[in-house]
């Protein structure tokens, strides 16, 4: 009773954090412009696999930071502008920059800084990838929906993103039918490459989201990949996972 108590408990948690992620374009606009720090920090959080770059969300986001700037010396404050700070990086948009950059001047706290500096660091990358998460900006045209930006993200080709789309099905338990998919699809066209460390960690979170999922269709392409991996600690990590599926 106790064990089935706890996985009642852990669906409706997992069933709360995948709601979660359906946050459109004009949500992220009225979190921005109305909903409470805590709001504003969770959905801060999401932007890192959102693919968006419009000024028209984050020009709220820009002007919530530098409002609050100054009063950034406790810890309250300086999480909430940190969290803002690496929204901004995570627009990819180079408008944004010299903000950051005047973050990273004005902190008053030097946790802070350090957060912004780690910020300024990812604002290329962003300006890389979401293309790739989401081809067609917006808002002149529709954005994709969380599980088109997942499928997105794993057909990428980009190990950065592969590995965080991977990391998302894993920790929120949220196995569609097209997410295993494209993994299983993925996998095999990765896991007899060689592969350097980026590539390496990707592959085996993808392993792991792919047979997290129990689903005993895909159990034999997690076997070959244990027994035919090119990069033998992939090899280990696969027939790890083998466990998920039972004996």
């Amino acid at each position: 009773m106790l064990l089935r108590a706890l996985l009642l408990m852990v669906g409706i948690c997992t069933s709360w954090i995948v709601q979660a992620e359906t946050e459109t374009p004009e949500d992220y606009v009225k979190i921005f412009q109305s909903g409470s720090p805590i709001e504003q920090e969770k959905a801060a959080q999401t932007l890192e696999w959102a693919g968006l770059s419009s000024p028209q969300l984050f020009d709220l986001v820009e002007a919530k930071a530098l409002a609050s700037l100054p009063k950034a010396s406790d810890k309250v404050t300086i999480n909430y502008v940190a969290h803002l700070t690496k929204a901004l990086a995570y627009s990819g948009n180079e408008k944004y920059r010299p903000t950051i950059e005047k973050i990273i001047a004005e902190a008053p706290h030097k946790k802070l800084k350090k957060y912004a500096v780690q910020a300024l660091n990812t604002l290329s990358l962003h300006t890389q990838i979401n293309p790739l998460i989401a081809p067609k900006a917006w808002p002149e045209h529709s954005h994709p929906t969380y599980n088109q930006r997942i499928v997105n993200m794993l057909a990428s080709g980009n190990a950065e993103l592969m590995r965080m789309a991977a990391k998302r099905i894993h920790f929120t338990q949220n196995y569609q039918p097209e997410f295993l998919q494209q993994l299983n699809k993925t996998i095999e066209s990765t896991y007899q490459q060689s592969l350097d460390s980026v590539g390496l960690d990707a592959a085996a979170w993808m392993c792991r989201a792919l047979a997290g999922s129990r689903m005993a269709e895909y159990k034999p392409t997690i076997e070959k990949v244990a027994s035919g991996a090119k990069e033998k600690k992939l090899a280990k990590y696969a027939k790890k996972y083998l466990a998920y599926f039972g004996s």
